[in-house]
């Protein structure tokens, strides 16, 4: 009765009865007549209580129920780590696999060409340097927007589900979070990578093989980062509405102050909080290596390259490009900042799974 009934409260009010019931069995108040019809009874009334706790009554307080086994058993999981690994990741691909439909998949390639004719063959030009800034900045927020909020509904649809199988000691909570997230980043990263094959060379971004699978690399961390954070608030906030609302606070404000709405904040402001972005770490990264590879640009008017002033037909390699944005760090900084990034959200999202209370106190 108390793993089949979800409500807490009713849950609790079981136990504390059977407590009371068995005290009362104990203290030999009854009359002789009721004892003798126990004791005719206890044969058939043993069967029903193989599962029943050992006896010591303080088992039955435990807030995490691993002590309802039977008192011979030395190991509370029915089975290892790994088996439990396995298993768990089976069912969390398939649940996450009913995710990727051919609506997803027609939406992501829509996106991607009507992206890619928005910033359709952009030539090699100084006029063209905000585009191609612009078209990053698209890059590394589209997708990680979308991912976050489905992060944001992973858990708590899941919770009920999740707390029924932890109460009756069916695996551990550390497997089924590994689990979990092995079966989601496959799914996750398959439409993004569409987007950006069909986008990257509509555009024109770059010819270089490498850069393409670069600025790939980014795309992908910062979502994984984005999915991370949505499973963060997923787990912090039991409220669905509560976790929405703090998320959408959240992603604009690190949208804000990412670098590229606004590039001259406040300096009580911008002297810390565009650290914090994960948008401006895959931005920067992605406007570097973008430029990278010697690329000739054609000079225009000298509005972003400071060689082309005295020289307007003149042309400029594409490094000299990046003097127009703050670039910040170098690249393989930028990513292990947001792999950083990626661990501790991660990381935060399984302990406010494993410690955040509900509304009776129950873990």
């Amino acid at each position: 009765m108390d793993l089949v009934n979800q409500d807490m409260k009713v849950r609790e009010q079981l136990k504390e009865t059977y407590l009371q019931n068995r005290t009362i069995a104990n203290q030999q108040v009854a009359s002789r007549p009721l004892e003798e019809q126990q004791q005719n009874n206890s044969a058939e009334a043993k069967q029903y209580l193989v599962g029943e706790p050992s006896g010591n009554e303080a088992d039955l307080t435990n807030p995490d129920n691993v002590n309802l086994l039977p008192s011979e058993r030395h190991d509370k999981w029915p089975i290892g780590f790994l088996p439990q690994m396995l298993i768990l990741y089976s069912r969390s691909f398939i649940a996450a696999r009913r995710s990727f439909t051919f609506l997803n998949f027609t939406q992501a390639l829509s996106l991607a060409v009507v992206s890619g004719l928005c910033w359709l063959r952009m030539a090699f030009s100084e006029d063209r340097i905000p585009d191609r800034g612009s078209f990053m900045f698209f890059l590394m927020t589209f997708w990680p927007l979308q991912t976050m909020m489905t992060g944001i509904l992973s858990f708590p649809i899941e919770r009920a589900v999740i707390e029924k199988e932890r109460a009756s000691g069916s695996y551990r909570l550390s497997g089924y979070f590994i689990a979990k997230s092995l079966a989601e980043v496959p799914i996750t990263i398959i439409l993004p990578t569409l987007f950006l094959i069909v986008s990257y060379w509509m555009a024109n971004i770059n010819n270089n093989f490498g850069i393409f699978l670069g600025i790939l690399a980014f795309q992908l961390m910062t979502i994984l980062v984005a999915e991370s954070l949505g499973l963060m608030l997923g787990a912090i906030f039991r409220d669905l509405r509560h976790a929405m609302t703090a998320a959408t606070v959240l992603l604009l404000s690190l949208m804000l102050v990412g670098g590229f709405f606004v590039r001259a904040l406040p300096h009580w402001l911008g002297v810390w909080s565009p650290w914090l972005s994960f948008f401006k770490y895959g931005y920067n990264a992605c406007l570097e290596l973008q430029f990278k590879g010697g690329q000739i640009y054609k000079c225009v008017d000298g509005s972003y390259v400071e060689s082309c002033k005295n020289n307007k037909n003149g042309t400029f390699i594409s490094n000299e490009a990046l003097q127009y944005f703050d670039i910040g760090i170098a690249i393989q900084w930028n990513f292990l900042v947001l792999f950083g990034m990626f661990l501790a959200f991660r990381l935060c999202a399984y302990l406010a799974l494993r410690f955040t209370k509900t509304a009776d106190g129950r873990k």
